[in-house]
């Protein structure tokens, strides 16, 4: 979505449009509609506010041959010229239409822009259908927001936008952008992007997979109003999945306990605590996703009644564990003993956004979706 004006000074991140996320404002009901030729749609989408990229100096530069928007400029400039809460949330629609079509232009032929009311897609003309895609995604939004509904938020100028990149080499080539320059990274199969506009990329190779994909990274949509740490992030939209999807891979065997008691210690533990392990090109990856959601799914079966509080108050700073002690009376050392023994598994109190490190926000494991 599009830049929120409240937190475009906020350390790491100097314009957050995911939608442009932003708190105060008040969600126009009608969308504005500029359709090319190759543009699918159902239903209509009035046009209140006519601006395009091309009216914005500097809106958009080329880096690993894609076109890249400059959201900093392009926030600025709406800043200067669009008023309103309404025509704020008009006004980045036509701009996000563009971005697509700007990409569209260099991408190998077949690609194509399709809308809903809620959401904008890139797709290839393969299988599934842009239709299906859009379908997909507006269904999980609906299930994802009545399931949190005390605690997902879908504030923000603009619509959800999504990226499905039918071959990994292009998917790469366009995160390769959200990375350092130099490090070794873990192989993905989708992210959202929380930079910038806020976005979902996937890449389509793993087209079994993607209705699980979307479910899992509009939950980090969702949910990127708070100050989650990663782990419990990951927990809740692995969980999430799972209800979208009416369906489950989850399973823990005498193997995969093994493996996590041969795998964490004070060190692996830490790193999990900060997200680190999350990205972690070994084992580390897929035991840091399976911890997670082992240690979500076990809260929201002791303690059903208190997950929305400790959601809505949990800070990455220390994994959560103030927040849950206060909300369940339990803390997060206790948690991890409860199912890897006795340990010094107990987080740290000064942890930092781990996006700093690593601006590639989430990025979900091939392993997720590959499930044996």
């Amino acid at each position: 979505m599009a830049p929120s004006i409240q937190n475009r000074n906020n350390a790491g991140d100097l314009c957050r449009p995911w939608k442009l996320l932003a708190f105060g404002d008040s969600k126009a009901d009608n969308r504005s509609g500029l359709f090319s030729a190759e543009t699918l749609f159902r239903g209509e989408f009035p046009t209140l506010v006519q601006i395009s990229l091309t009216q914005i100096p500097n809106a958009l530069e080329t880096r690993i041959g894609l076109p890249r928007p400059d959201w900093a400029v392009i926030c600025d400039w709406v800043d200067a010229n669009v008023g309103g809460d309404a025509e704020l949330n008009e006004g980045y629609a036509p701009l996000a239409r563009d971005w697509l079509d700007a990409l569209i232009d260099v991408l190998p032929s077949g690609y194509t822009r399709s809308e809903s009311p809620e959401f904008l897609v890139l797709s290839s003309g393969n299988s599934p259908s842009a239709e299906r895609l859009l379908d997909c995604c507006e269904s999980a939004r609906r299930i994802i927001l009545d399931r949190l509904a005390d605690v997902a938020s879908d504030e923000g100028n603009g619509k959800h936008v999504l990226f499905a990149f039918a071959k990994a080499e292009t998917y790469y080539d366009y995160v390769a952008d959200f990375y350092p320059d130099a490090g070794d990274f873990a192989l993905s199969g989708g992210m959202f992007l929380d930079r910038g506009y806020g976005h979902m990329v996937i890449p389509m190779v793993y087209a079994g997979a993607y209705e699980r994909t979307i479910a899992h990274e509009l939950t980090h949509a969702l949910l990127r109003h708070l100050p989650l740490p990663p782990w419990l992030n990951e927990g809740v939209t692995q969980v999430m999945e799972d209800i979208v999807l009416e369906s489950s891979y989850f399973i823990v065997d005498r193997e995969t306990l093994r493996k996590h008691r041969d795998y964490w210690n004070a060190d692996t533990i830490d790193a999990f605590w900060s997200g680190e392990s999350f990205y972690s090109p070994d084992e580390g990856q897929e035991l840091s996703y399976h911890l997670a959601q082992i240690l979500f799914r076990n809260l929201v079966s002791d303690y059903p009644r208190q997950i929305a509080r400790f959601l809505n108050s949990a800070d990455y700073s220390d994994a959560g564990d103030a927040a849950l002690v206060e909300t369940c009376g339990v803390s997060l050392g206790d948690r991890v003993a409860q199912f890897l023994g006795k340990g010094t598994w107990a987080p740290r109190t000064d942890y930092a956004v781990f996006d700093e490190h690593n601006p590639a926000a989430f990025a979900c494991p091939h392993p997720r979706f590959t499930p044996q």
